[in-house]
């Protein structure tokens, strides 16, 4: 077993095979963004990183690595040796909880970075307290005649969609984070599904569904993309979601995930860095003017979904050094 960088443009013949075998993170699907390298071992799998350097905290640079090895779990430990021996100072970044248990094995240190919210679609129902926003909010669209369809990019109106993207983005500040979020293409991808909402003819907004992956089969899809208008009626994502799940729960798919919400409900299972964890929950608590780390925990709390912890770790240790580098390459602010 050979570890190489794969060549950047045959890279994703090469990463597909080992994507829909063992690509069942919300994230897995974001391996393939453009800007991202890929250790690759011929007949394991690979690790997906990008580089990033900063003046002042990483002036000789860091390598950051997203999500778990795409690779069979019994290969975890071997892959991620060969990987550091190559790239000594790196972040590991959204990590599960199974292969936390492996980079403390190897002696790092583990923080929680927030929890994930999935679905599980068989026996989905609106029923009761905890879903009672959702039944609000799907009854307001339903009176207010909002209609979701599922559509191809090559029949939309991308004007229309690159004009409510643009105007939503600016809304929140005029930049996307990166990285943990795939970027939004103006095209159609392998098994990616677009949603729309409607009134009339008038676009009130539109959701981008990535696909997860197990032993070569879709088992759900991860809510990636979520475009609002203005004047969309309240709780038209959330309608959007819910019409997506029905076509999905029709499908015979597991389960949808809504994703990280960062910071919240910090749990810490492994050796990790206290002050650093602490440094977290204050973020969380009292910095939501730097992104809206409560708003979109409490929008998800709302499906009363399973909710999951994942993880960080830096081979330099988890200190407010490597925060910084972090928030650089998310590009938090």
């Amino acid at each position: 077993m050979n570890p190489a960088a794969s060549p950047s443009v045959q890279k994703h013949a090469l990463l597909w095979p080992h994507l829909k075998q063992c690509g069942d993170q919300c994230i897995s699907y974001s391996v393939l963004q453009p800007e991202l390298q890929y250790f690759f071992v011929q007949d394991i799998g690979f690790i997906a990183y990008q580089q990033c350097r900063h003046g002042l905290f990483a002036p000789f640079g860091r390598t950051i690595v997203l999500g778990n090895p795409m690779c069979s779990e019994k290969h975890y430990r071997w892959i991620t040796m060969r990987f550091l021996e190559k790239y000594p100072k790196t972040i590991f970044l959204q990590v599960e909880r199974n292969y936390g248990e492996v980079l403390q094995s190897l002696g790092h240190e583990v923080n929680c970075f927030g929890t994930e919210t999935e679905l599980t679609l068989d026996g989905f129902s609106l029923a009761g307290k905890a879903r009672s926003k959702l039944r609000q909010w799907q009854n307001g669209c339903q009176r207010k005649q909002v209609e979701v369809r599922e559509e191809n990019f090559s029949d939309v109106n991308l004007s229309a969609i690159t004009q409510l993207s643009d105007s939503w983005i600016k809304r929140r500040g005029g930049h996307e984070l990166r990285f943990l979020t795939r970027p939004f293409l103006l095209h159609g991808e392998r098994d990616v599904r677009l949603f729309t909402a409607y009134q009339g003819e008038s676009l009130l907004g539109f959701a981008v569904f990535d696909p997860m992956y197990r032993e070569g089969e879709i088992i759900g899809y991860y809510h990636n993309v979520d475009r609002l208008a203005e004047n969309a009626p309240h709780g038209t994502s959330a309608y959007i979601i819910l019409k997506a799940m029905d076509i999905f729960r029709s499908e015979k798919k597991e389960r949808v995930s809504l994703g990280l919400s960062p910071l919240f409900r910090l749990r810490e299972p492994f050796t990790h860095r206290k002050f650093t964890a602490d440094a977290l929950w204050f973020t969380y608590h009292k910095l939501n003017f730097l992104y809206p780390f409560q708003g979109n925990a409490s929008h998800k709390k709302k499906f009363n979904g399973q909710q999951k912890q994942v993880f960080f770790s830096s081979t330099q240790g988890n200190s407010l050094r490597e925060l910084f580098i972090i928030i650089k390459a998310l590009r938090l602010f």
